[in-house]
């Protein structure tokens, strides 16, 4: 990654530098207590060094007033002083890599000492002060590796080389030996499986000999940071106890024992840092919030108190007008998946739900689909004559095949319980792989529709594409560098398809293809080149005779480009640039803009529509008073009054509900409708929402021109679903997971991202995992001033410090293995509830845990839930089956301490809200399941019911249309059996929906997939 910042700026620049004066507040925040707080004490006992929220600072040994030493931007952790206290060594992030550096202890003198791709983590100085041993991923055999560096020439020196990630050195006192913790991968654990450390391993830097020098078997937990003592006869270390990679407890332990202190003191909170031993029966560490000393030999323990300030920025902008009630036309941006013909002469595509032809020459395409189900994934025939897609209009996503001729359709393989997406033809039109939900991609005989294994399953690829000579596939998926930490490369995996062995191939070293969807790699016809996307560009790949690239990757125009495809001849290349098709001339690289006239219509019911609601019950989502025997009266998308039951005027169709609860349209805070696990539902997971009463969907990334294709589908009526504030792909660092994160190198790409999401009238801005804090301040700049959009990451300081608007969960994965929001046992501390609560910020509760079913062990059986794919509907159900048949105690308490953050922000009046990161949890009700949640653990049912409607639409800036029942606002509402206000789980009982004005009941809205009569008794309006 190439970021460039100088030490200057990194000491001297204000954490909101860049924005106009008087565009943002300022104010001082004061905590006394730190989550996943890191010490290190001087030699002479005076001063503790302390990260507290990724920012140093400096504590008297006695305890006081703390003095920030680095600032946001040095993304400063893991300080340790030197043996003769005259200078820190620290890990950092600045430039977009975890690199050992030092400072002084005031926070000058800042100075990198290692350098390079690999992420250098968690520095402990040498006796003798000269070298610093550390952990790095830099080998890139896979796994982490001890090392150390020389201070003074910056030399590097590999220490081991284990197959297993070895992390977290300690130096023997005589600078004889490092302590590491030896991590295993665990896998069948309940919880997320993970590197975990289970023995501490010491290496005879003379001998090389290596010996256990701690072990907790096959103990459930796992041990991190050690440390010798003094005379180097005890060993300390912090150890998890908890099965997965998430824990009940963390205690200091010496020698296998626990250290507890006396009673009062909590200590069981432990955090991942190095324990600091200040004299053979004297500890300092980090627990519980705090800052303690233990005395062994005492068997006491004191805290050390502090006070420190956290400045806190909230930017003020012009906020983007989304044009609720617009009826004029506007052009199609979301082109999903154009693939260019045989000939060259048309191109097919994914347009507002339907599958389009062009010919290139005419700009108004045909609609070749007139169908209210979801499609993708257009690819020729070879020959052109056949057109393959993906449909679900038989139940679940297949491949179909389309005769150009006669219009004649096939499904090439049927299966009514596996999706197919991707479809790929072979050079010699007889073969096709495609992918199913589990990331395994198959090959298919067309002639007799046989199915067989191709490819085992990886993490979401990409469309696969043959090589012309038949021997080989390739396919676009992510390459970890570790198993200890899941970020990697988008990389190419070569499959030889007469042994499926596989090798892989990097695009460049450490870059990678640009999203894992329709980026490539595909094959020119000629078989000499590849091309896909890379830094955001169009780049082609020279390859061998048999598929596999031979050469270095060049740089074909200077344009953000998407989804290449080749003519049949290899001439021509079609790819996307900014919502706008373009084609490009392979010999001289001419580009002739391809014109297109599409445009949509927002649907809108006209404002002589009105419609009576008579509700026996209404919240209007204000306060925790309900109202009885109630009229709304809705004039188009727009509520025009609420007032009590009286006799309806003329001409207005009512909907009669006495028996009903009327309450605003539930939001889905944390959604991925067009990225991971949603690809594979289709028409279902639009439907599925708004069947459980969600009307509005916060899109936190996803696939670019799938979603922007997703949101003029749903404004246009041509598809069901909630109202959708969408977005594109977030912007990550040089590393990357999700396929719907765009690996970001270098300046000039994150800037062709930000053109992108404007390009594609992108309603938020997600800032990812591995970017670095400089860039977050630039994608939060051009945000607000350029788009007028919100922002959101997974990091609580940016949020707090950058102008980050939001945290897109209290806590999630974080680069640096921990989060300064909530502690592995799940406890946030003082520090995060007064930064959630004072700093305007808002933060999206995620909960993430199905063992809440528990309490409604009836939800797994609900016949909405047929809604999902047959594999979604069984995940659920299994989650019910192991939440009522295990024990369930420790997973509850974690919860407790989760919903008491959600409680504690909104008690001191910060701004929560639901939401759930599905479809990575259970779409719908595992919004239920938070609002549950929050309801057992403390909330009033009205408190956790504005979490996802007036609060809510507070959060995201558009308090005055949406989230709230009153005269003006747009006609978001669900009619609920029973009282929600009294018991929360009635909110479920969904009867009827209004999105817009327009009312549906959950029956008619499940039509298409599942029968039911639930609502029609009441809806439509009569």
């Amino acid at each position: 990654m190439r970021v460039s910042l100088s030490v200057s700026a990194l000491l001297f620049c204000l954490p909101f530098a860049g924005f106009a004066q008087g565009t943002a507040t300022h104010k001082i925040i004061t905590v006394h207590e730190g989550t996943d707080l890191a010490v290190t004490a001087s030699p002479d006992h005076k001063t503790i060094l302390m990260d507290l929220q990724g920012m140093i600072y400096s504590v008297p040994f006695a305890g006081g007033m703390a003095k920030r030493v680095t600032g946001p931007l040095v993304e400063a952790s893991h300080p340790e002083y030197s043996p003769d206290g005259t200078s820190v060594a620290i890990q950092s992030y600045a430039g977009g890599t975890f690199h050992i550096w030092t400072m002084k202890p005031d926070g000058t003198g800042l100075k990198q000492i290692t350098m390079g791709h690999g992420d250098d983590r968690e520095p402990r100085w040498s006796p003798d002060g000269k070298t610093i041993a550390f952990a790095s991923d830099r080998a890139n055999k896979g796994s982490y590796d001890i090392w150390t560096v020389d201070v003074a020439s910056g030399a590097v020196t590999q220490i081991t080389t284990g197959e297993n990630d070895e992390y977290e050195p300690a130096w023997s006192p005589d600078g004889k030996k490092i302590a590491y913790v030896n991590g295993v991968f665990v896998t069948g654990a309940p919880g997320v499986g993970g590197v975990m450390g289970k023995t501490v391993e010491a290496k005879d830097l003379a001998s090389g000999e290596t010996k256990t020098v701690a072990s907790i078997g096959n103990a459930v937990g796992r041990i991190e940071a050690p440390s010798w003592s003094p005379d180097g006869k005890h060993l300390a270390y912090v150890q998890f106890f908890g099965a997965g990679m998430f824990v009940d407890s963390a205690r200091l332990v010496v020698d296998g024992t626990p250290v507890t202190g006396p009673a009062g003191v909590k200590d069981d909170d432990a955090f991942p840092f190095p324990p600091v031993w200040l004299s053979a029966d004297s500890i300092l560490f980090t627990a519980n919030g705090q800052i303690l000393k233990a005395d062994l030999a005492g068997h006491a323990m004191t805290a050390i108190p502090f006070t420190a300030g956290i400045e806190s920025m909230r930017p003020i902008y012009k906020a983007k007008n989304f044009a609720f009630d617009a009826k004029a036309s506007k052009q199609v941006l979301g082109i999903f998946s154009p693939a260019l013909s045989p000939d060259g002469k048309q191109v097919a595509f994914v347009a507002l739900n339907q599958l389009y032809l062009m010919t290139l020459g005419n700009p108004v395409p045909k609609a070749l689909t007139h169908d209210t189900y979801y499609k993708q994934g257009p690819a020729w025939s070879p020959d052109g004559k056949t057109l393959a897609y993906v449909s679900d209009k038989d139940g679940v996503e297949n491949v179909y095949l389309m005769d150009m001729a006669t219009g004649a359709e096939k499904r090439v393989a049927p299966s009514p319980k596996a999706a197919q997406i991707f479809p790929a033809w072979s050079t010699d039109g007889k073969m096709m792989a495609f992918q199913e939900q589990d990331g395994a991609t198959k090959l298919v005989d067309v002639a007799t529709g046989a199915v067989s294994p191709l490819a085992p399953a990886t993490f979401f690829p990409g469309r696969p594409a043959f090589a012309p000579g038949g021997k080989t596939v390739v396919i676009a998926t992510v390459k970890p560098y570790t198993r200890r930490f899941r970020e990697g490369t988008s990389s190419i995996l070569s499959v030889d398809l007469a042994t499926k062995k596989t090798q892989w191939f990097a695009p460049a070293p450490f870059e990678s293809i640009s999203t894992r969807t329709e980026d490539g790699p595909v094959y020119s016809p000629k078989g000499n080149e590849m091309a896909f996307i890379m830094d955001d560009l169009l780049y082609a790949m020279p390859v061998d005779a048999v598929g596999n690239p031979t050469g270095t990757a060049v740089a074909l125009n200077a344009e953000v480009s998407d989804a290449p495809t080749y003519s049949g001849d290899g001439s021509k290349i079609l790819y996307l640039s900014d919502g706008k098709m373009r084609l490009m001339d392979r010999a001289t690289k001419a580009i002739t803009p391809v014109a297109m006239n599409l445009t949509y219509t927002p649907m809108q019911p006209s404002a002589s529509e009105k419609t009576l609601i008579h509700a026996g019950r209404i919240w209007t989502g204000v306060g925790a008073e309900t109202q009885t025997d109630v009229d709304v009266l809705v004039a188009g998308n727009r509520i025009v009054s609420v007032s009590p039951h009286g006799k309806a005027p003329a001409g207005v169709k009512v909907i009669e509900a006495p028996g009903s609860t009327l309450l605003p349209g539930l939001w889905e805070n944390h959604s991925h409708p067009n990225s991971d696990s949603s690809i594979y539902y289709g028409d279902r997971l639009g439907r599925l929402w708004m069947v459980y009463g969600i009307t509005t969907l916060r899109d936190m990334a996803d696939q670019a021109y799938r979603a922007a294709m997703q949101k003029e589908a749903f404004l246009s009526g041509a598809a069901m679903g909630p109202r959708l504030f969408a977005t594109g792909e977030a912007i990550d660092g040089e590393r990357t997971y999700y396929p719907m994160m765009i690996p970001t190198t270098s300046e000039a790409q994150l800037h062709r991202e930000f053109e992108r999401l404007h390009a594609l009238d992108f309603d938020f801005m997600k800032l990812y995992v591995r970017l670095p804090y400089t860039w977050v301040v630039e994608g939060v700049k051009y945000a607000h001033e350029t788009m007028g959009v919100q922002t959101a990451g997974h990091y609580l300081l940016p949020a707090v410090a950058l102008g980050n608007d939001g945290m897109s969960h209290v806590s999630a994965t974080a680069r640096t293995g921990y989060a300064y929001s909530r502690s592995m046992t799940g406890a946030s501390y003082s520090d995060v509830r007064s930064l959630m609560a004072e700093s305007g910020t808002w933060t999206t509760s995620t909960l993430l845990n199905q063992g809440v079913i528990a309490e409604m062990p009836e939800m797994a059986d609900d016949n909405r839930y047929n809604l999902a794919p047959p594999w979604e509907k069984d995940r659920l159900q299994k989650g019910r089956d192991a939440a009522m048949h295990s024990d369930q105690t420790a997973n509850l308490d974690r919860v407790m301490r989760e919903e008491a953050t959600v409680k504690g922000v909104i008690e001191q009046k910060g701004m929560f809200i639901g939401g759930t990161d599905s479809p990575l949890d259970l779409p719908s009700t595992s919004l239920h399941l938070n609002l549950i949640s929050q309801v057992k653990y403390g909330l009033k049912p009205w408190q956790a019911l504005q979490t996802v409607t007036s609060r809510a639409a507070l959060a995201a800036g558009v308090s005055k249309d949406l989230g709230t029942i009153a005269p003006g606002y747009l006609a978001d509402m669900i009619l609920v059996s029973g009282d929600p206000l009294t018991e929360i789980k009635d909110v479920t009982k969904v009867q009827c929906v209004m999105k817009n004005g327009e009312m549906h009941s959950v029956a008619e809205i499940m039509a298409p997939f599942v029968k039911s009569d639930v609502g029609m008794d009441i809806c439509p309006a009569k």
